[in-house]
């Protein structure tokens, strides 16, 4: 097969013009790498693929094929189409070496002929071109299972995982991947909503079975900041907390964000409720003020997102330094503090020496009424014995 291909596709650049002249262009990823495989391995990616335009004026009938040993197994996204003026084409191409493949460097080339058309069916090849890759395929195998982990400890099944060898992906899974590779250098990364979430890289011995867990970051905090607002002369009114939160994986029932304070206190303040965070993006907004009041020092602010007792995002901490007032006002207060107490205890003097002449006054009077009256008894004395 791989002769009678080569022949014809010999054939065919003898007997039309070249893809150049006819505007009919081929790119893609295929030929950049080279493919390692062990025995019974597939590989599949989104660089695995050519992609073919057709710049000429005219619709264009494509009739994709390829050329490779026949131990090694290609899978084609698509063999054949029509394209319009100014469209292109992305082919996907999938490698499968044989159990009984036998190791060695190969070649596979992937070629795309390109028809005239009458309406809708071809009739004649105007042009042709390919694009070729290395490809070896060795007897050393090892195991892989990678597992996509969500916050509580469950398989994220809506997490995408891209395997990649080297420079080039072989092989995609939601959840959970498991494969027969070559031993070598790999690098698993999870995405969510197209967004990476996990990475890590590991290498493989032969006949090595490992499994790789990517603890996905399903929640984060997409911006989080501590703004200190503050009057005309410097002095800390409140904080205001701001977080965005950027939920990647899915609607989390009873969701609080509760802000922890320490560093010159010690508290923790529900700052957001929800029955269900959504998808997307959540801001959140709080002015802080301590129960105590401010003081001199630090304040160590910290935001976590927790669903059902479970704790899905931690914010990075920000610190606020407060001091207190400049030295030139501490010693204004200080002095009018002084005269504020001179005037009180002056005020108290005064409010005693009051208290004290009315007591002279009250006791001025009494003695004045018991005179009166020892003078009225004398009298009424006198009067009694002249009456005797």
């Amino acid at each position: 097969m791989k002769q009678e291909l080569g022949i014809i596709f010999m054939l065919l650049i003898m007997t039309t013009a070249p893809c150049n002249a006819t505007r009919v262009a081929i790119s893609g990823g295929f030929y950049a790498h080279t493919y390692v495989l062990t025995q019974g391995e597939s590989i599949e990616g989104e660089e695995l693929n050519v992609v073919i335009f057709n710049k000429m004026d005219k619709p264009v009938f494509v009739n994709v094929t390829y050329e490779a040993p026949e131990f090694i197994k290609v899978n084609l996204s698509s063999t054949g189409y029509l394209l319009n003026p100014g469209e292109y084409k992305k082919v996907y191409i999938k490698l499968k070496a044989d159990e009984d493949a036998i190791p060695g460097n190969y070649t596979v080339k992937v070629i795309a002929i390109v028809y005239e058309t009458e309406g809708d069916l071809p009739v004649k090849v105007i042009a042709s071109a390919a694009q070729e890759a290395k490809v070896i395929i060795t007897g050393e195998k090892a195991f892989v299972e990678v597992v996509a982990i969500d916050p509580v400890g469950n398989i994220a099944e809506v997490a995408r995982i891209r395997l990649f060898k080297d420079d080039y992906e072989i092989a995609s899974a939601y959840g959970k991947l498991e494969k027969k590779v070559t031993p070598g250098n790999y690098t698993a990364v999870a995405y969510l909503l197209n967004e990476e979430v996990a990475r890590k890289s590991f290498t493989l011995k032969p006949d090595e079975h490992k499994r790789v867990e990517l603890r996905i970051r399903a929640i984060y905090f997409e911006f989080f900041n501590v703004l200190p607002a503050v009057d005309k002369k410097g002095r800390i009114g409140y904080a205001q907390v701001i977080a965005v939160i950027k939920n990647l994986y899915r609607e989390l029932p009873n969701t609080t964000v509760v802000l922890y304070v320490t560093g010159n206190t010690n508290e923790t303040v529900e700052i957001y409720k929800t029955s269900k965070l959504m998808l997307g993006r959540t801001e959140v907004k709080y002015n802080y003020i301590p129960k105590e009041g401010w003081k001199d020092g630090k304040y160590i602010f910290q935001v976590m997102v927790i669903s059902n007792g479970t704790i899905y995002a931690i914010s990075p901490r920000k610190e606020l330094e407060v001091s207190g007032m400049k030295p030139a006002e501490k010693l204004w207060m200080i002095i009018i503090a002084i005269i504020l107490l001179l005037i009180l205890l002056l005020l108290r003097r005064r409010k005693r020496k009051k208290i004290l002449e009315g007591i002279y006054e009250n006791l001025r009077y009494s003695i004045g009424a018991i005179r009166e009256c020892v003078a009225d008894v004398k009298e009424i004395n006198e009067r009694f014995k002249k009456l005797v």
